[in-house]
């Protein structure tokens, strides 16, 4: 794949998200931006790992939802993958890094936001019927009967434990039943979840607050485009090293995104420790592909200009890596020994 077949895989992706919020503000939905990811708004998670946590301070927690409903586009970072980032034997399925897509509206928006949704795949996102399942619990009788009423898409019926079903916002009295949206793979043609159509409820009287439909733009682009791994929707420079490395991916496009929002690496808190750990797999991986700085610095240059648009990061990053590299190699090498006593890495 050449620079400009990943060029268009980018832009692609981001006309996914401008598409899906398009066809809600058509329908009347209200856009809200999101939040930075290095936002404390929500002091249930340490960085903004989903749209919900940009809309509960003033929609979810009050359940002041407009009834038009609301759409919005929110740059996330979910950090599971960096626990192990340095394992021989982890092989991550998804980035860290995504958007994601997301509406909520209020409960008896019911049956036109299953519409709504169905209409985006279908047509804005031009998912073909036969590569759409909607995978359902049949104990959640409205939902079941939501999902079973259309006749749009395969139905996958109580395939997984109830807890595949069940949804968390940690808000105290507040949890979501949900079906699953899964999309198939152009090539392999394996299905793979790509969000969920969610119903918010008491957990107490079991009362319907409020819905939610929600996607990760990445999950969409993989099936849809038939991509090996949800990092090829991103582009970067060609690499020996680099190339089929997604774990050194993730760590770069992280790591550059929490940074140009200001964030540096530090103990000073947990969102900057943990960049830290990215930029260290950064620095492991580069090691590892034999880069030399001048070499490191370019691919961060043009990685960054390319996914982002500019550049801001790079300079600091590579200065860290300058003033910092004997620490970080030291901290590595403490990881690697934990892991190797674990029997995660050689």
């Amino acid at each position: 794949m050449n620079l400009t077949d990943l060029d268009a895989l980018n832009d692609c992706r981001k006309q996914l998200a401008d598409n899906y919020l398009r066809h809600y503000r058509n329908r009347g939905y209200q856009m809200t931006f999101p939040l930075p990811i290095t936002s404390t708004q929500d002091e249930s998670v340490i960085f903004i790992g989903s749209a919900i946590s940009g809309l509960k301070k003033d929609y979810i927690a009050p359940l002041d939802i407009p009834e038009t409903g609301i759409v919005t586009a929110q740059p996330s970072v979910r950090t599971r993958n960096i626990k192990n980032m340095l394992a021989s034997d982890f092989n991550p399925k998804w980035g860290s890094y995504f958007t994601n897509i997301d509406t909520i509206a209020p409960y008896e928006r019911k049956e036109k936001a299953f519409d709504e949704v169905l209409d985006f795949f279908l047509t804005t996102a031009q998912i073909p019927e036969r590569d759409l399942v909607l995978r359902v619990n049949s104990n959640d009788r409205e939902l079941f009967d939501l999902a079973a009423s259309r006749r749009t898409g395969e139905l996958e019926i109580d395939a997984n434990p109830e807890r595949f079903y069940r949804h968390s916002i940690g808000l105290q009295g507040i949890y979501g039943e949900n079906f699953n949206f899964a999309v198939r793979h152009k090539y392999s043609r394996q299905y793979s979840d790509v969000g969920n159509f969610i119903i918010f409820r008491d957990e107490e009287t079991k009362k319907p607050l409020f819905l939610e439909v929600g996607f990760g733009d990445t999950v969409i682009m993989q099936a849809r485009e038939g991509l090996n791994h949800v990092m090829d929707c991103y582009p970067f420079p060609s690499h020996p090293g680099l190339d089929k490395n997604y774990k050194f991916k993730d760590c770069i496009i992280t790591s550059t995104a929490l940074m140009r929002e200001g964030l540096y690496p530090s103990s000073r808190n947990q969102q900057s420790k943990i960049l830290y750990k990215y930029l260290r797999g950064l620095h492991y991986f580069a090691s590892q592909a034999g880069m030399r700085p001048q070499e490191l610095s370019r691919v961060l240059y043009i990685s960054e200009k390319m996914i982002f648009g500019d550049v801001n990061a790079e300079p600091q990053i590579t200065e860290l890596f300058k003033n910092k590299q004997t620490r970080i190699e030291e901290l590595n090498l403490q990881t690697l020994a934990e892991l190797k006593k674990k029997g995660l890495t050689k």
